[in-house]
């Protein structure tokens, strides 16, 4: 996931400059992305409960 985050910005960034009106939400989803990576979703606990 973390891959894919980075090149949606990467993809987002490079679309702002030629076609805005595309990079912008693409940079928003690669930036949301990457947000839900470093927050920890999806990942197993390290330690079980109890």
């Amino acid at each position: 996931m973390l891959s894919a985050a980075i090149a949606l910005l990467v993809v987002g960034l490079v679309f702002f400059f030629v076609i805005p009106w595309v990079g912008i939400p693409v940079g928003i989803v690669g930036l949301i992305l990457l947000l839900v990576y470093f927050v920890g979703a999806g990942r197993r606990a390290s330690e079980p409960r109890g």
